[in-house]
């Protein structure tokens, strides 16, 4: 009954346990979801053994008690959580250089692999305004003429018009939804800020307050002016990262805020500058920084002004720093904005032994555990960081590398896709814009023993606590993923009278979709 995939052209990675899914101008494989039939469920699969995207299907059965289950998840779909908005990743200018060095069919392979209904289906894209650590070279709109207000030459940059926007409006064309743009600020040009010499830390000057709101507007403008409308645009990329004392980056792609400047700026300039900026709704992003933030966001708009609640639309969050953040954080200080959502809009790893680990099955793991926590914890989206990076995870000018879902072989027009690929593909494209997180809970207990010669270690790792998620969808289905870190097992996925048995592989993560009638 399965529509045929094309299937993963597997070559081993930088290691015998490695596997990577190549693609070029002629080939490349695919990724097509089956509607189950009514009384069925698919399954899909993907895991270190080399699965990606397996399919399956079995019967929806009456639930039975007992049996010999590694798991057992209840569902409770009358009980809902947040809606999603989509899933995606950031065309920054390495990602969109590495796509463009491809020769065109697998420029085209790679759009659709992203965003089309052959592929995970991506609805999200988040881009720099300018540069950012991951381009050759720190630039800015309106370098010259240097103080001037009015921004008379705010334009295109080659970046925008041979990279960027050709790649953006690609996925727009193919995509199976409304792309939503996420757009952000590293710096603006060097002369709205002042730098500290000593730490090289730097802030924006205070009679550039307005041109610098006046600098986001206009981007906005730019890119619609092309063809690219702007759903969002953050409050600064990272503000966190340019207050104190910069040994990597430099002042060329940070800037600090402290928590006075942003209350003014975002009060009196930005947001008013955003609400009237085109005559559309632009949803303003604060934060942009890691979750530990989150409490001092939560001062500036409850205890010190709450007019500023009226400027934000929600929170972007990355995700670096989540295994030392407790995710309680996030429903602990949620519960003051009802009408504001959280979405990710960051997240990358390093390989431990390289920092592009070709086919790294663990890179995975850690982005499964990441994304099941957010979803977990209300977040509507996330935005992977680098849709693409070389063989070096560059280009970045900084020489801050790093790994990403696709690697792109420009010498020989090839580009590699990461088990992460695969791992992403199994929230962007199952679980579709507009669908609600409903109430699961894993009745079986954890397989995790504490080691008995650390006292701090009694509590499982988050990955065992964030171990799935489910959801219903608009298709009247619904969608559990789960991920398993240990040896194969079968799972009982029951919803009130009725069960649905699924094989987990050693070491994957399965979707399983099956309908539902509310």
């Amino acid at each position: 009954m399965f529509l045929t995939d094309l299937p993963c052209a597997y070559r081993q990675g930088d290691k015998p346990d490695r596997l990577v899914c190549v693609c070029n101008a002629t080939y490349c494989d695919t990724i097509d979801r089956v509607p189950p039939p009514e009384d069925s469920y698919i399954t899909y699969t993907t895991s270190k053994a080399g699965s990606r995207f397996l399919k399956g299907i079995g019967r929806i059965a009456d639930a039975v008690d007992g049996g010999n289950y590694g798991r057992v998840i209840q569902l409770y779909p009358n009980e809902r959580y947040q809606t999603i908005h989509g899933f995606g990743g950031a065309a920054t200018d390495a990602a969109c250089m590495k796509w463009k060095s491809l020769p065109e069919g697998a420029q085209d392979r790679f759009i659709e692999s992203y965003f089309s209904k052959h592929g995970i289906e991506y609805t999200m894209i988040r881009v720099p305004i300018a540069s950012s650590d991951f381009s050759t070279h720190p630039y800015y709109y309106n370098e010259y003429p240097e103080n001037d207000k009015e921004l008379t030459n705010f334009t295109y940059t080659k970046e925008d018009t041979e990279f960027k926007l050709p790649l953006i409006k690609g996925a727009i064309e193919v995509a199976t939804d409304e792309i939503s743009v996420v757009a952000a600020v590293w710096s603006p040009p060097r002369w709205m800020k002042t730098v500290d010499p000593g730490s090289r830390a730097s802030r924006l000057k205070a009679e550039f307050y307005q041109t610098y709101a006046k600098y986001h507007c206009e981007f906005v403008k730019l890119y619609e002016k092309a063809g690219v409308p702007i759903w969002g645009v953050s409050t600064s990329n990272e503000p966190i990262d340019g207050t104190f004392t910069q040994v990597g980056f430099g002042p060329q792609d940070t800037m600090g805020w402290s928590v006075d400047q942003m209350t003014k700026w975002l009060k009196n300039n930005f947001g008013p500058t955003m609400r009237n900026c085109n005559g559309k709704k632009i949803n303003i992003l604060a934060m942009d920084d890691q979750r530990y933030l989150l409490p001092i966001w939560n001062l500036v708009m409850v205890v010190t002004d709450k007019e500023i609640s009226n400027y934000v639309d929600g929170f972007a969050i990355h995700s670096y720093l989540d295994p030392y953040t407790p995710a309680g954080i996030i429903d602990m200080n949620m519960k003051n904005y009802p009408d504001k959502f959280v979405l990710g809009t960051e997240f990358c790893t390093k390989g431990s032994d390289s920092t592009v680990p070709l086919g790294d099955w663990g890179e995975g793991e850690v982005y499964a555990e990441t994304i099941l926590e957010n979803l977990a914890t209300n977040y509507v989206g996330f935005i992977d960081w680098n849709l693409a990076l070389d063989l070096d995870g560059g280009p970045n000018w900084s020489k801050n590398f790093n790994d990403a879902p696709i690697i792109v072989n420009s010498t020989s027009g090839e580009f590699y896709k990461q088990p992460k690929f695969y791992v992403l593909g199994h929230f962007s494209k199952l679980i579709p814009r507009w669908s609600q997180r409903i109430k699961s809970v894993r009745q079986s207990p954890i397989n995790y023993t504490p080691d008995e010669n650390n006292i701090y270690d009694s509590t499982p790792p988050r990955k065992y606590i964030y171990d799935h998620v489910a959801f219903v969808t608009i298709r009247n289905t619904i969608v559990v993923v789960i991920a398993n870190y240990d040896e194969a097992q079968n799972a009982a996925i029951i919803f009130g009278s009725k069960q649905v048995t699924v094989f987990l592989e050693a070491n994957s993560i399965v979707s399983v979709e099956f309908p539902y009638s509310f």
